[in-house]
């Protein structure tokens, strides 16, 4: 019986220098992603925490595991999170870190101070492994869904080849915005033109508006043919490099959908550090003059880049 007492008195004693001995003082809690996208569009998105419950784990916004989150402070693209274990608290940070204009990485990192007890010692580090788990598991998550385009710029975006290379246009000077009728006059010309050389058109007509102060726009449309035409006092030939980068994405809806379009596509431009040789455009799928609902109008974005 004394042999056995011994034994066991040995065996806890063994046990607790264990914990000292494995368990440290501070756990390191650590979890990262690496992420196919531009920074500077994931920083965006997530700087908004309504953006979060987008990609959260669970139903309740915030909450995990048995455990809650709050975001304590944010600046561009470091994130202090407070972790939430019944009584425990674990200040963390979620980093964005760059790599490349494509690429990126996401650290979340944090310390667990353990106490000098050895029972609370070994519940405390259960509980920091719980919590690196989780956030793993939460990464994992987030990057499922950073990773496609549209969720972060609302449509899907690619980059692709020109291949509408010579185009013929026309240009116009507005007191207002152009309307339907107006554009549609412009390419009605250009229509005209086109014929009367003997040429093909090759694709929709594509179209730039430029804003130049409160009052004054300028239009441009143009149109893909298969040769160049002669240059007039009322219409040029311009050309684009074929087999070049272009950019291209396709909205549904009317004015205020493809202006917003024609910004996302420009944050996306800057993102990824695109530099670009030409103006964007958008590439008139559909014929506005005919269908007066816009809410249906197609319209693809355009936009060279390098």
């Amino acid at each position: 019986m004394k042999k056995i007492l011994i034994i066991l008195v040995l065996l806890l004693v063994f046990v607790l220098a264990a914990v000292y001995l494995f368990i440290p003082g501070k756990i390191k809690i650590e979890a990262s992603i690496s992420l196919n996208a531009g920074l500077p569009g994931i920083s965006r998105l997530l700087i908004d925490e309504n953006n979060w419950k987008k990609w959260w784990l669970a139903e309740t916004h915030f909450s995990y595991n048995k455990q809650t989150y709050s975001i304590r402070s944010k600046i561009s693209s470091v994130f202090d999170i407070d972790i939430y274990s019944g009584k425990d608290t674990v200040n963390s940070r979620l980093e964005l870190v760059p790599v490349k204009n494509d690429t990126m990485a996401i650290g979340w990192h944090a310390e667990q101070v353990t106490s000098s007890n050895p029972f609370i010692r070994f519940s405390q580090y259960r509980r920091a492994k719980a919590t690196e788990k989780n956030m793993n598991e939460i990464l994992q998550s987030m990057k499922a869904f950073l990773e496609k385009t549209k969720n972060i710029y609302g449509f899907e975006i690619k980059k692709t080849l020109v291949t509408d290379s010579v185009l013929i246009s026309v240009r116009r000077s507005f007191e207002h915005y152009p309307n339907v009728q107006e554009i549609d006059a412009m390419i009605q010309e250009l229509k005209k033109y086109i014929v009367q050389n003997n040429a093909i058109e090759k694709n929709s007509p594509m179209l730039n508006v430029l804003k130049i102060d409160s009052s004054h726009y300028e239009a441009m449309t143009a149109i893909p043919v298969d040769k160049a035409l002669p240059q007039t006092l009322e219409f040029a030939p311009k050309f684009l490099l074929k087999g070049g980068n272009i950019l291209e994405a396709q909205v549904q809806g009317g004015p205020h959908t493809i202006e917003n379009g024609l910004q996302e596509i420009e944050n996306y431009r800057s993102d990824y550090g695109y530099t670009s040789p030409a103006i964007p455009y958008q590439l008139l799928v559909t014929d506005r003059l005919k269908e007066t609902d816009t809410t249906k109008w197609i319209t693809k974005l355009y936009y060279p880049v390098f």
